[in-house]
């Protein structure tokens, strides 16, 4: 090989990597930039192995909840929830796990075909998400009264 070819070569790499780096940060800051969107910490299957907490942001739309990984270059959500699959969610709050940090909020939903979702918010997300289920339109959830 060339002597030359080998620093092209690192700074291809180089160049490449961030690039990468811009639009994984890009991505990340378009979302949490967006009305209705909070740190989220879901708890989903991993690739490999069993489930697993982990970090992103969630964004409230009209008909559902939109989840994010952090740091991911899929430019779609990684898990979305539709308002009509929610039979119930349940709400319990977390203490902190270090002094002086501010407590957090397990929101679990319990979806029509038996399946759950959890995830870790604040408490005035988890308020929120609670006010956001509870004030569907009329005709938009399943077994609604009207």
């Amino acid at each position: 090989m060339n002597d030359l070819s080998i620093p092209v070569l690192l700074v291809g790499i180089g160049v490449l990597f961030v690039v990468l780096a811009v639009a994984v940060i890009g991505r990340q800051l378009f979302v949490s930039r967006q009305r209705g969107a909070f740190d989220c910490t879901l708890r989903r299957r991993g690739l490999t192995g069993p489930e697993s907490w982990q970090r992103g942001l969630m964004r409230f739309g009209t008909d559902r909840v939109r989840w994010f990984r952090a740091f991911s270059m899929r430019l779609s959500p990684s898990a979305v929830i539709h308002r009509r699959d929610i039979a119930e969610m349940d709400r319990e709050r977390l203490p902190a796990q270090v002094p002086g940090d501010e407590d957090s909020c397990l929101v679990v939903f319990h979806l029509r075909d038996g399946q759950e979702i959890q995830a870790i918010v604040d408490l005035s997300a988890g308020a929120a998400l609670n006010s956001w289920w509870e004030s569907a339109p009329t005709g938009m959830v399943i077994g609604d009264a009207d």
